[in-house]
């Protein structure tokens, strides 16, 4: 059977998809550059031209993961007619369902990986940012909320979202009921903060 060969945007982007992969079923740790290389098919050095280290090779999956997240929500569509409570409600429940479907955030909270987590919770947090401030304008003037200071409300909001999972990481092990139960807490507190009358 014939070599598949592939250029290096591609190539570099199977390594990134594969070790993702990895770094969920094995752990962080347990996985090698070797694994990568082996589940992919190319040689054991093969990686190292692209990432000079597995933890430049985990950067690189977190970044994505990040990008993945955010794309997620700015594509969300909704009814004609969704008010701005509604449409919170629909974001946090495709939080929850992309959060679940991957165990990247249980990696990045793995000690080692604290500085890595943090740099990237603050590039998704500065990009979702106008997003939830316009949902809260929105809200203002629909009368679903009663928020003076969207974007500073949007930015407390955010940061102690991803306090909360710094502080509490998700433990899958526990499964989806306490992961689904924790996310509901979390929405009760943004109504809280938002001004939401009836719940």
């Amino acid at each position: 059977m014939p070599r598949i060969t592939k250029g290096p945007e591609e190539r570099r982007e199977e390594i990134i998809t594969i070790a993702k992969k990895l770094f969920e079923e094995k752990g962080y740790e347990n996985t090698m550059m070797s694994d990568v290389a082996q589940a992919i098919g190319i040689s054991q050095g093969l990686p190292y031209r692209y990432f000079k280290s597995k933890l430049e090779l985990l950067n690189a999956v977190a970044i994505k993961y990040g990008q993945e997240y955010i794309q997620m929500l700015q594509t969300i569509t909704f009814e004609p007619g969704t008010n701005a409570k509604e449409k919170l409600d629909i974001y946090f429940k495709h939080i929850v369902k992309y959060v679940m479907a991957s165990k990247m955030l249980y990696v990045l909270h793995e000690k080692d990986n604290e500085e890595l987590h943090r740099r990237i919770a603050e590039k998704c947090i500065q990009s979702l940012v106008p997003l939830f401030r316009d949902l809260i304008i929105q809200g203002n003037q629909e009368g679903c909320f009663y928020c003076p200071y969207p974007d500073q409300c949007a930015i407390f909001l955010l940061n102690g979202v991803n306090g909360i999972q710094t502080a509490t990481p998700i433990n899958y092990e526990e499964g989806k009921e306490k992961m689904y139960d924790g996310m509901k807490n979390v929405l009760v507190m943004f109504y809280r903060v938002l001004g939401v009358k009836h719940e």
